[in-house]
């Protein structure tokens, strides 16, 4: 389930980035909770074994504030692999992570994960006169979704693209209300960072080499390393952001485990408009599929509803407001995110240019923000 991967919001970079192992440079993130109390809890059960634990808050993007329960203090990553696998368990994944005070890289996740059983062939499918079976419905979507190479093939291969989009998120009991833009030109990129509500900080991060970038903010202009910004950039750009599921649909059919084995479940409406449901068969080991259900609607075949089932809850991504940018890339313009039906977040696109014109200087070293803190 690539695509609810953890994300830390830029806005909270400083927080992601200031952790650092306790000992060593090898630690285990052992699980992830929605509540500290439950993670808490999960570190008193370890035991002796919780000398060296410690519980740390990460921001994700699509899913609010996790709680991780990690493991500190190992000096190889021979020995951390092997402490990993002594954690796992039937259906969880402990992921190993190298970290050096903000340089953090998952470098081996321990643990079994869930695969689907081969696709199976149109013909082996029960077909009706009521409705499309699931392999139609998929093989029309991707179609809607920009045909076989869709619309994340598109960004990688082109220059430049200008993306911006306001975003509302509930983080505990508060509300944040953040604008952002994202500019990418080649091997560069920038992305502004406006908080308009809520405690988070306005910032600027500029990738402009491989070994070269910055984030400034209204009090400083601070070096950071160009890989982890490189990292950070992917996780709001357009294709590998929130945007990444109907963008990489096209792909994702073919690819993604979670996209095999499904059956049409029939016809729903959806905010007023008819959709055709798809979910996991449970002839094909379909119980063990995160995925939920997915709609469709009816009438343009593009995905509007997903429902994934998480260690943290039922997680809900709703997409509208197509608009078709180029022949193969069309664009929902609103997204929603809800954890067991409560509200995570929202965004709404205001920009998409692709090829835009730059000025050389916005991918140099940015200066001190100006004007008025939000």
């Amino acid at each position: 389930m690539k695509h609810l991967w953890p994300i830390c919001i830029v806005t909270l970079w400083f927080v992601c980035g200031a952790v650092t192992a306790s000992a060593g440079q090898f630690y285990l993130e052992l699980s992830e909770h929605t509540d500290r109390a439950a993670a808490e809890k999960v570190l008193i059960d370890y035991g002796p074994d919780g000398e060296n634990m410690r519980v740390s808050r990460r921001y994700v993007r699509g899913q609010g504030w996790l709680y991780v329960v990690r493991l500190d203090g190992f000096e190889d990553k021979g020995t951390a692999v092997s402490a990993a696998n002594s954690f796992a368990e039937e259906g969880q994944v402990v992921r190993v992570i190298e970290g050096l005070g903000y340089k953090r890289v998952t470098v081996e996740e321990v643990g079994a994960k869930w695969t689907a059983a081969p696709a199976r062939s149109v013909d082996k499918e029960k077909a009706t006169e009521e409705f499309p079976n699931a392999t139609q419905v998929l093989r029309l979507a991707a179609k809607a979704h920009g045909g076989k190479a869709g619309g994340s093939r598109m960004l990688q291969e082109i220059s430049g693209v200008r993306f911006s989009f306001d975003s509302r998120t509930v983080v505990g009991d508060k509300e944040w209300k953040v604008k952002h833009t994202f500019l990418r030109s080649g091997g560069k990129a920038r992305l502004e960072v406006d908080v308009l509500k809520g405690d988070g900080v306005s910032n600027t991060v500029v990738l402009a080499a491989p070994d070269k970038a910055w984030i400034a903010t209204h009090e400083m202009v601070r070096a950071r390393d160009g890989v982890q910004a490189a990292e950070m950039m992917t996780r709001f750009a357009p294709e590998t952001g929130l945007l990444s599921i109907p963008l990489g649909f096209a792909g994702d059919i073919r690819e993604a485990s979670e996209w095999r084995g499904l059956a049409s479940s029939g016809r729903v409406s959806h905010q007023g408009r008819p959709h055709l449901r798809v979910t996991p068969n449970p002839e094909e080991e379909g119980k063990q599929n995160p995925m939920e259900a997915a709609l469709f609607d009816e009438e343009t075949h593009r995905l509007a509803q997903v429902t994934w089932v998480t260690r943290g809850g039922r997680v809900t991504f709703q997409f509208g407001e197509y608009k078709s940018i180029a022949d193969s890339l069309v664009v929902p313009h609103r997204v929603r995110v809800e954890r067991n039906g409560q509200l995570v977040e929202e965004i709404e696109v205001q920009e998409f240019d692709l090829n835009p014109s730059f000025e050389g200087s916005l991918f140099g070293e940015p200066t001190v923000l100006r004007g008025r803190k939000h």
